[in-house]
């Protein structure tokens, strides 16, 4: 199906720009049916063949007698997380000190970054303000089991790094993206993973409400995902058996004629 065949099929424009297109509400389910029919959704290794162990995640509430808040300003947040940063951030050096293995710190402030690296024994800090080669000696030192742990952040590690080496990670705190999120657990929970992989969130009880974000984003990708997965169940093993071109048929339904002037011109 050419572009502009799947775009009058399946969209309309939004409002009066051109530039920009929204998917027909009637339309919705045909449009997933058609995607399934080319792309298939795979998000885990055991679709491959492949087997991942336990991904176990505790949650450490530093100060659990405060009042839990839903609702909180972005200034607010920051300013409760600033309250708490030297208790959560002892309470990860205390749970990574307390072990021989290797540990992932992640943080998002720079104050928490500094503090972390002084409490933490035997650890590494990478922040962006680093040199190129400072910054890849670290990663490539921890990757081959030569740093203990690396106190980071997912700004500047969360992608494209292969740390199967390590099974261990710590978040002092979370931010309102999931996808950070998820990507900074995918470092080590990851293809070649041999160990079950253990994540402490340590958190505010006031930060509930963003641990409350974290968690309702999980679960609408999960309901994105497994939409297309059941459209794909059976579309798929009926597309892989045959190639067809989808086209919008031309059915004319007036005769064309040749102006007379065609005729003494051949």
């Amino acid at each position: 199906m050419s572009r502009s065949e799947m775009l009058s099929m399946y969209f309309v424009h939004d409002g009066g720009e051109t530039s920009k297109w929204r998917l027909k509400k009637y339309a919705e389910n045909m449009f997933w049916q058609w995607v399934s029919s080319w792309a298939v959704f795979i998000d885990n290794p055991e679709s491959l063949g492949y087997q991942l162990l336990e991904l176990n995640i505790r949650e450490v509430i530093v100060d659990g007698n405060a009042p839990e808040i839903h609702s909180l300003t972005l200034t607010e947040r920051r300013n409760a997380r600033k309250e708490t940063l030297e208790l959560r951030c002892q309470t990860a050096a205390d749970i990574v000190n307390q072990s021989d293995e290797q540990f992932l710190v992640w943080c998002d402030l720079n104050d928490e970054s500094k503090l972390l690296h002084s409490l933490i024994n035997d650890s590494v800090e990478v922040k962006g303000s680093d040199k190129a080669n400072h910054k890849s000696k670290a990663m490539l030192d921890f990757a081959d089991s030569k740093v203990k742990c690396l106190v980071t952040k997912p700004s500047i590690a969360e992608c494209g790094m292969n740390w199967q080496n390590c099974h261990n990670m710590v978040f002092t705190g979370l931010s309102d993206s999931y996808e950070k999120f998820y990507q900074v657990i995918r470092r080590c929970y990851r293809f070649g993973q041999e160990k079950p992989v253990n994540v402490w969130i340590v958190i505010s009880e006031k930060e509930g409400c963003v641990k409350q974000n974290i968690e309702r984003k999980q679960m609408d990708f999960i309901k994105m995902r497994d939409a297309l997965i059941e459209y794909t169940k059976d579309i798929t093993k009926e597309e892989l058996k045959k190639t067809c071109t989808i086209k919008s048929e031309y059915c004319p339904k007036i005769k064309m004629e040749f102006p007379i002037w065609k005729e003494f011109n051949v």
